[in-house]
């Protein structure tokens, strides 16, 4: 990585397999078997100066992270394609945790679509997230 690490994530399922973010913004992920280069890279992820945390699913198919700019983030890891992008508070969301409530293995629709209540009590998921102004929850449905 070309900057400061911000962030290691290896996959559960193989460990060969990590994710990496650093201060200028990227994330990557990385065989460990090929240090260098990356094998697939994931795009608009917002960092310069903080210690933002990257997290996965339990199912191992969806990418997290809080940006500096308040925008939380989800990646398709197999397409590095940015699925979801909102703005849900006013602070930086330098720590995650995507625990597990389910199969998340059904693709895109577990998403939230714009205009979504994501605190709905039929939501299906949930991601919680920690500022300097405490710890937010962030639900979506399947």
């Amino acid at each position: 990585m070309s900057s400061a690490v911000c962030s290691v994530v290896a996959l559960q399922s193989d460990e060969q397999y990590f994710f990496g973010s650093s201060m200028d913004g990227s994330i990557k992920l990385f065989d460990r078997r090929f240090l260098k280069r990356d094998i697939q890279s994931y795009e608009g992820h917002m960092n310069s100066h903080s210690q933002l945390q990257l997290g996965v699913n339990p199912s191992e198919t969806f990418l997290l992270s809080g940006g500096q700019d308040c925008f939380v983030r989800i990646w398709s890891i197999k397409t590095s394609k940015l699925i979801f992008e909102e703005n849900v508070s006013n602070c930086i969301f330098p720590t995650v945790c995507w625990p597990y409530y389910g199969d998340f293995s059904y693709g895109y629709d577990e998403f939230l679509k714009h205009g979504e209540n994501p605190y709905e009590s039929t939501c299906s998921w949930g991601v919680w997230l920690g500022s300097r102004e405490g710890l937010h929850y962030m639900r979506g449905t399947t």
